[in-house]
Order: C-alpha cells, then structure tokens, then sequence
C-alpha cells in the first residue's frame, strides 16, 4: 500500500514553486526581458534593407543599389550576432546566479529529499519541468511585450514582425532554462566564503580571447561575415567587466584592512561585510560594470558611427550634392539650371580629373576660387575649405619662388552681352584671313569656363573683325583667354596675328594685347592669357600651378611644402609643374587619398599656358538640402545624384545603432532584475545578525543606514568601474568596430564622437534602478531589525 503522504510529481513541483515564488518569478521576468530585447533587436535591423533602398540617392541605377545592398547585408550579418550574443551572456550570467541563489536557497529542502529517497535523475526532472514552466512563461511574456513595444513605436507592422521572430525567443528562453537546471542541479557553494565568482583560468581565457578579438579586429574589412566582428565586442566587454570585478575586488579587501584594527564595531562592519561577500556580490558587480560598459559602447559607436559615415560620405562626395555629367561638360547653363532647383543655395562646376606623376595616378579636383568654398563641404571638420582655397591662391613667401600661375580673368561689365575682336594679319604665305576662328575662353560669375566660338563680321585688307554673343550663364562675365585658329586651307599657315582691338558689346574696350606667329604646321595659338604677361613672338616660359596635396600624398611621394613636381594629364596630351603650398589632412571630392586640389582659374591659365586645351568641369557640386536629390535629378535628365549622407550599404549597417540601444536597455532591466534578487539572498543570509546588532546598542535606523551605505557602495562602486571599463573599451574597440562593419569609411573621417544624450539617459536609468534597490533593501532592514529577536541561531 502506497504511503499517504507520497505526493505525484506534478504537486511536488507546485509546492516546490509555491514555496520560491519570488525566485521563479525573477527567473520568469529575466527570460521574458531577454524575450523581449532579441525580439525587439531583430525588429529594428530587420527592416535595413527597405530603409536603405528608401535612402537611395535619386537617379542611382537599380543593378548598383542591389550591388550595395548585398554588401550591406553581408556587413550587417557580421556585425549582428554581437548584439544577440552580449545580450545573451548577460541573461546567462543573471539566469546563472539566479538558479544558484534558488538552490542555495532550497538547500535544506534539497538535503531532506535526498534523504527520504529523491535520486539524482529525479531530481534532474524536478528541476527541468521547473526551468520548462520558467522558459515557456517567459518566452510567452516576452513575445507579448516585444509586440506591445513595437506595435507603440512602429505600428502593426512592427508587431507582426516581432512576433514573426517568436521562434528566435523561444530557442533563447530554451536556451536560458538549459542554464537554470546546470544551475539548479549544481551544489551550493554558499558554505566556501572564499569560493571566487571566476576562476583565474576562466579570466585569462577571456583575456586572451579579447586580447587576440582586438588584434583581428584591425585587419577585418565590411562586405562578407566575419566571425571576429560577430563575437569581439562582446568578449571585450566581458574581459572589461571581470577587470571591475578584481579590480572591486581589490580595493575591497584593501579597504577592509585598516577598518578590522579600526575601534567600535559600526566602523569596521560594512568594510568587512563588503570583502566577505565577494562570492554573492560579485556577480552584480560584474552586471552592473558589463551593463554600464556596453552602454558607453553604444553611445560611442552610434556617434562615432553616425559621424564616420556622414564623413566619408560627404569627403567622397566633395559637396551637399554632386551630378557627374561625364563624358559631357558642364556649362553655364548646366549650373543656372543646378541653382534653380528648389532647395539649392549655389552651385559650381567641378573639374575631376586624374593626374598621373611618374607611374602613379592621383585624383585631380579644382573648384572656382570665389564659390569653391562655399560649395565644398568640410565633411566634419576634415576639411577646411576656405583654408584650402586660400592656399592655393594667396601670397606665400615660404611656398616657393614667383613664377607660379596667378590668374587674372578680365571682366567684361555688368551690362556686357557679346565680345568683339580685331586683329591685324601679316601673312608671309597664302593669306588664309578667311579661314581663321578666333575662339573666347569665358568664365560666368560662377567660375564656369566655356570655349565661345566668334563668328567673322568683316575682313578689311590685314584687318579681320570677330563678334560673338555671350552664352547663357550668370553675369558678370570674364575674359580668361583668345584663341586664334586657323580652319582648313589649301597650304600651311605661316605669318603673324596680332591682337588690336577686344571690346565688350554693350560695355567698354579692354586694355588687351598679345600676338602670335604660325609657322610648321601650327593652326592653334594662344594670343592672350590672363596670366598677366603679354605673348609675342618670343616664347613664354610657362609656371607652376600651386597645389594642396593630401597627406596620402605627401607620405607616397615624400614631398612638403615648397617642392615641384611634373605631372601628365592622364588620357591627354597635357603636362604641367605644380608647386606644393599645402599639405591637407585630406581633399573633398576626391576619388582616391593620393589627391591635389587646385582653383579652376589658376588649372586654365597653366593648361592654356603649355597649349590650347584644357579641362572642362565634369561634375556639378551643389549645397542645398539633401532631400533636392529628386528635383536636381530630374534637371539633369534623370542623372544620379551623389548625396553627403551615408550610401544604401551604410545605411544597412546604421540599423545597429538603435539595436545597441535596445540592446544596452535590455541589459540595464536584466541587471537590475539579478541585483534585486541578488540583495534580496544577501537580505536573507544575514537576516540572524540584525538581532545581534540590536543587542549590541546598535538602532534600527542606524543598521538601514549602515545597509544602505553598504549597499550603495558596492552598486555605485560597480557602476564607477563601469565606467573607467567603458571608456577604455570605447577607445580600443569603437573606431575598430565602426570600421569593420561599414563599408567606405574613410581613416581621416574616423574620431570618436560619443552620443551623449541616450548615454547619459541609459545610465541614469541604471543608477536609478540600483539606487531605488538600496533604499528598499535599506528600508527592509530597518523593518527587520525592528523585530529582530535574537535566538540560537545567532550564534
């Protein structure tokens, strides 16, 4: 006959659970905010690659979006398993220490039923049915906060996504129970005070796992999965977080040391109560520095992030917006059409070309001097546009001699509209008057040059007369130079062009004069530049044009300010000199680090002064708003447009910002839920001392204070070495990590540039919880002590 008092299995562990309800209920709610912060994770970077194709400049082809989608994606899935992964070794680390102090707890409990016949194996079932009922109600908590959340920030659709994901929180609330029943089978380790929460092997394992992340971490590049990218962050911020638990460790027990010589008991109490529990403790501590260090992590990462990206983006954009029109031109009218648009302040025409010195290519790019800087971007402080300008055109002794290029574009009034020429032939051949094609350089109020063809009005004897009207663009116009050409002829041209008359229709003559001589073969000539210097039949010695070169450069070629180098136009027949005047951290608009800049006036003026071509701007750069894409697209025939914002790739990988965010919230709920718990066990194993205090003179009020002072001490210790933990990680991992999972970042635009406000809001959050622990538990002693009687087992 069965013995009465046998209960089925299934009372047992309700009675069981009755009787820990508190506990469970921890256990409960931390699986449920694990639930909930993965879930809500996956949320917020599911949706990437539709937010990213939504960034896509205008006009950007379709086959390049996917191009850079895939590479975003394959960044992302690299950089995301971090979060997941951080996320889960906290909950593990809580769950842990939560299903420790429950067995601790039912320690008596467990040895009576041992006694009376409880087998391991049973035991082991008791406690997987214990760790089941934990996970599903969690996961099923979980699931229906995450929807609830999500559907308050994004809508139903949101919500639909969260709980689309269910599968994912059920195999992490698997997961967790697997920990709690290791945890609960395992046997209490409350009887060895001197048992250490990690093993030494344990540190130096993660130590050197963070040691070996960091060092790999340098050489990992965005674009495919990387399992060094997935699992640094969180090793380090591991490591970060066992260094503030030795480190509270160490000062503990160092400040217990004067207090245990120190006279009256209150003094030497909480110092020695703090370096005696170091075995139940230290798990907060390392929670709470792990959850305060990964917050630190994410503020600096979203700002440096954010900052990086939009960086890069605008120093390979060069301005607010930019449409390459190349093979075409950009012409006056081009920009007229540009500065229309809605949302543009001002527009310039941009020369982009490359130059090759020696073997090695370098990118070229010029931008009007008056307008360049108002145009070009300083993308962050990298650059300094108006440095650069002045550079390149204002008086330096230092930079070198005097015969460097200096243009000099002559004006043509407010009211002019045409250009009119007369020059004298001296033909020494057939007279070829007929066939000659004078031709105007012109540059528009925006710095924009055009070659302006002259039409023949009149051939009398030597003199030949040319008019032209100017084109459209933006007045006043200038005069940068005359070209005279001679079209096709029976014989070869031979004699003299002089320059007589230059005037400006509707305006004044200009004081010009120049002459040129043809003979082998020559059918271009130059016969006034704007360079200051008058051409006649002897040769002009051309000069150098003055550059600011990029630090890449400066360290490829080993030049400074003041050296000259030869340079060849690549693609052309063009050669040069330029001569260095500044070396700049780096040059906007530049297609590779090794670049020179230099202002369109000065790049005509030195072209014209070794030929009779010259480089047309092939872009248009634009400031204005970012959101004018569209409108400056459609101006230009549906071209693209490059924006200063981060590009579709970039934008995938930016959906990790609100996933650390998430991420660090989560933690922050997970280690205020364990630290609850946490003081609540040291509450209980130190519930018999308050007696014996009370009978020692010493009050109720005074044991809560000196709880309270006890308790703050250890939280707010924890949360200080958080921080010094933190900012170290920060300054070793941020930059790495930012550059390992975004594609096109540029070095220059790098820096650590923490967002401040969520930061500080998290970590606030944090040291609120904790302090609303102290006070409770605080006031929890003082009730207790209150009524504390002291009995046999105070001994």
């Amino acid at each position: 006959m069965a013995d009465p008092r046998t209960i089925g299995t299934a009372r047992l562990v309700v009675r069981r659970a009755r009787a820990r309800a508190g506990h469970l209920a921890a256990l409960s709610a931390t699986v449920a905010v694990t639930v909930a912060t993965v879930l809500l994770i996956l949320v917020v970077t599911g949706d990437a690659e539709s937010l990213a194709r939504a960034a896509a400049a205008a006009g950007t082809p379709e086959d390049e979006v996917a191009a850079a989608v895939a590479v975003g994606a394959a960044s992302l899935a690299s950089a995301l398993p971090s979060l997941l992964v951080t996320v889960a070794v906290v909950a593990g680390a809580a769950v842990a220490q939560l299903g420790r102090l429950l067995a601790a707890a039912r320690e008596h409990e467990t040895d009576t039923a041992r006694a009376r016949g409880l087998s391991r194996g049973q035991a082991l079932v008791l406690h997987a049915i214990e760790a089941l009922s934990v996970g599903v109600t969690g996961a099923i908590a979980g699931a229906v906060a995450a929807a609830g959340l999500a559907s308050a920030i994004g809508g139903t659709d949101a919500a639909s996504a969260a709980l689309s994901q269910a599968a994912v929180g059920a195999l992490i609330a698997l997961l967790l129970a697997v920990i709690l029943v290791v945890a609960l089978a395992r046997r209490s380790n409350t009887r060895r005070r001197g048992a250490r929460a990690t093993t030494i092997a344990a540190v130096v394992l993660v130590a050197a796992a963070a040691a070996l992340g960091l060092w790999q971490l340098g050489f990992a590049r965005p674009g495919g999965f990387d399992p060094i990218v997935a699992l640094t962050p969180t090793v380090v911020l591991l490591a970060a977080a066992l260094a503030a638990l030795a480190a509270f460790g160490v000062v503990a027990r160092i400040a217990a040391l004067p207090a245990a010589r120190a006279r009256g008991l209150e003094t030497a109490l909480g110092r020695r109560q703090i370096a005696r529990r170091l075995p139940l403790s230290g798990v907060a501590v390392m929670l709470v520095a792990l959850t305060v260090s990964q917050a630190i992590l994410a503020g600096t990462f979203a700002g440096t992030w954010a900052a990086a990206a939009t960086d890069s983006a605008a120093l390979r954009v060069g301005a607010d917006l930019r449409v390459d029109l190349a093979p075409q031109s950009a012409s006056p009218a081009d920009l007229a059409a540009a500065t229309a648009v809605e949302g543009i302040d001002e527009g310039v025409g941009a020369v982009t070309d490359i130059l090759e010195f020696g073997d090695d290519e370098v990118s070229l790019v010029a931008l009007p001097a008056a307008l360049g800087p108002e145009v070009m971007t300083d993308a962050g402080g990298a650059a300094d546009p108006e440095a650069l300008v002045r550079a390149v055109t204002g008086e330096d002794e230092d930079a070198g001699a005097g015969d460097v290029v200096r243009a000099a574009p002559v004006t043509l009034g407010e009211g002019a509209t045409g250009l009119s020429v007369i020059v004298s032939t001296q033909w020494t051949g057939a007279d070829v008057s007929g066939a000659l094609q004078p031709l105007a350089i012109l540059l528009d109020a925006r710095g924009t040059p055009v070659a302006q063809p002259l039409s023949l009005t009149s051939i009398d004897g030597a003199q030949v007369g040319a008019e032209a009207a100017l084109p459209d663009g933006a007045a006043p116009w200038t005069l940068a130079a005359l070209i005279v050409r001679v079209g096709p002829t029976p014989g070869v041209p031979a004699g003299t062009v002089t320059l007589d008359q230059v005037s400006a229709v509707g305006g004044e003559a200009l004081d010009l004069a120049g002459s040129v001589v043809f003979e082998g073969g020559d059918r271009e000539q130059v016969v006034w530049l704007a360079d200051g210097r008058e051409r006649g039949p002897a040769a002009v010695p051309a000069e150098a044009l003055r550059v600011a070169v990029s630090e890449a450069f400066g360290a490829r070629f080993g030049v400074a300010v003041g050296d000259r180098l030869d340079y060849r136009v690549a693609g052309t027949g063009r050669r040069g000199e330029v001569l260095v005047t500044a070396v700049v951290e780096a040059i906007p608009g530049a297609s590779r680090a090794d670049a020179v800049f230099a202002v369109t006036e000065d790049l005509l003026v030195a072209s014209l002064q070794r030929g009779t071509s010259f480089a047309l701007p092939g872009s248009v750069w634009a400031a204005g708003r970012a959101d004018s894409d569209a409108a400056l697209s459609a101006a230009f025939d549906d071209r693209a447009v490059r924006v200063a914002a981060p590009g579709v790739a970039d934008r995938m990988v930016g959906v990790l910002v609100p996933g650390w965010w998430v991420a660090a919230g989560g933690a922050a709920l997970l280690a205020l839920i364990a630290t609850l718990a946490i003081i609540r066990s040291l509450a209980l194993a130190r519930g018999p001392e308050l007696a014996v205090l009370r009978a020692l003179g010493v009050t109720a009020g005074r044991q809560a204070r000196l709880r309270a002072g006890e308790l703050g001490a250890i939280l707010g210790g924890s949360a200080l070495l958080g921080v010094a933990a933190g900012t170290a990680v920060a300054l070793v991992l941020a930059a790495p990590l930012v550059r390992a999972t975004t594609p096109g970042i540029l070095p220059v635009a790098l820096s650590l540039q923490p967002t401040w406000l969520p930061l500080i809001g998290v970590v606030t959050a944090l040291v609120a919880g904790l302090a609303l622990i102290v006070v409770g538990a605080s006031l929890g002693v003082g009730r207790a002590a209150r009524d504390a009687l002291v009995g046999e087992e105070a001994r």
